[in-house]
């Protein structure tokens, strides 16, 4: 009564056949004594049409280019195809994996570009050869991504300069040996030796280099001192590609295979010409300093403040008493009450010509007794009105001062000493200083 099962022997593809028609008959396991009619029945299996994820062809793709490529120019063209030829579906790719960050693939065509930014001797490239993931997705239910390898061959560009190794090394100050140094090269043949070396001006009263085929030989010149030297090397390829680098060479003193040179080259290494120079760097800005703050100061010193008036436009007056006929004239006595008027009839309103500020009314300083304080009187409360919030606009009228009532004499010009001018001596000008020389000119000396 067992009931029979069907499997797949291998995997199905809609694409490739939809359905299967089988037959299947049913035997005895032990066999019969006489024929028996066998039955046979029909099975027909229809196969569903499912979402694949899309493939790239190849599954790994190998291309060569050079590692001096220029920005935007392309690197490869890597597509993938979708196995749902019937579903008709989009495909759209991305960098799955760029160590480098190096690649940049077009969403629609899978055209993959460089940044310009390529390196064969870059530490994410092994042995010439750079590899990324490049992701293909479609838009099928549900989105099914496939994945594809590209592998990069970068072939070499002469873009770096040799360089010694190791850059340091001791030396005895009794017999200085010849010290060899291995020369490398990140760029391959042909773009390495046979190279050729020079040394820095700084270095070559101490110091003689020369190159025998990849080694660098440095000797050193007699009269050396037991510190630390920094060498200077210029290294050149074939092509002429240079680099600078530096070797750091320590003097020692040596006795047999003793050497002693660690505390005096740390010693020299403290005081050594960087040191010194740091030390001269800094006076010398502490000098520009100090000069730039005497050259501020005198500048202010300098500053004076221009009168508004040129002393030698300034035409005013003086007026200089060199008499006094006495008292008895209404112009010596002051109305008081007409300074006071213009404070008690001020206006009730803002001002609005500046903007008022939270700051307390200012007082006015009431009528003083003493004549003498009368200009005291007016400078205070006019600072007073300017501070003011309330007080009246810049244009209104403000009274600061009255003289009093009219006088009762008659105008001084009826007052006359002569009937005519001949009788006047007009001499007396010449003696009253510079101020009058104008009117004794005028006026003084004899008759012409």
């Amino acid at each position: 009564d067992a009931l029979p099962i069907l499997m797949t022997a291998k995997g199905l593809d809609y694409e490739l056949k939809k359905q299967y028609t089988l037959f299947i008959i049913a035997l005895n396991e032990a066999k019969f004594d006489a024929a028996v009619q066998t039955s046979t029945a029909t099975v027909t299996v229809n196969v569903q049409d499912l979402n694949e994820a899309p493939e790239f062809v190849p599954t790994k793709k190998q291309v060569s280019v050079s590692e001096d490529l220029p920005m935007g120019q392309q690197v490869a063209s890597y597509t993938a195809r979708d196995p749902d030829t019937m579903q008709h579906q989009k495909i759209t790719y991305r960098i799955g994996n760029d160590p480098a960050h190096w690649l940049a693939v077009h969403a629609d065509s899978g055209i993959i570009t460089g940044n310009g930014e390529l390196d064969r001797e870059s530490q994410y490239v092994t042995n010439s050869t750079y590899t990324a993931i490049i992701l293909a997705t479609d838009n099928g239910m549900p989105p099914l991504t496939g994945t594809g390898t590209l592998v990069i061959h970068l072939t070499d560009v002469n873009d770096n300069g040799p360089e010694p190794d190791p850059r340091s090394f001791e030396i005895c100050i009794q017999d200085p040996q010849p010290q060899r140094l291995n020369i490398i090269d990140q760029d391959l043949p042909p773009n390495t030796f046979p190279y050729t070396v020079e040394l820095s001006r700084e270095s070559q009263n101490n110091w003689t280099a020369e190159v025998e085929d990849r080694v660098l030989v440095i000797k050193a010149m007699k009269g050396l001192q037991q510190q630390r030297y920094t060498i200077g090397v210029i290294l050149s390829d074939v092509g002429g590609i240079k680099k600078l680098t530096t070797i750091d060479a320590v003097v020692c003193h040596c006795d047999g295979d003793a050497k002693d040179c660690s505390e005096r080259a740390a010693v020299a290494g403290v005081v050594g010409v960087p040191v010194i120079l740091g030390i001269l760097g800094g006076i010398l800005a502490l000098l520009i300093l100090l000069l730039l703050l005497l050259l501020f100061l005198r500048k202010r010193k300098r500053v004076v403040k221009e009168p508004l008036l040129n002393p030698e436009d300034d035409t005013r007056d003086n007026v200089y008493y060199y008499d006094e006929e006495g008292g008895g004239e209404e112009d010596q006595d002051y109305d008081l009450s007409q300074l006071h008027r213009g404070l008690d009839a001020r206006h009730d309103y803002m001002r609005d010509d500046v903007k008022p500020t939270l700051t307390a009314a200012p007082q006015y300083r009431p009528r003083p007794t003493n004549p003498d304080e009368i200009g005291n009187f007016i400078d205070e409360n006019l600072k007073a009105a300017d501070n003011d919030p309330t007080a009246p606009p810049y244009d209104s009228l403000l009274v600061f001062d009255y003289e009093g009532s009219a006088s009762e004499a008659a105008s001084l010009s009826s007052l006359n000493s002569s009937n005519s001018d001949m009788d006047q001596d007009y001499n007396c000008l010449n003696d009253w200083g510079p101020r009058f020389k104008k009117l004794a000119d005028m006026y003084g000396g004899d008759e012409d």
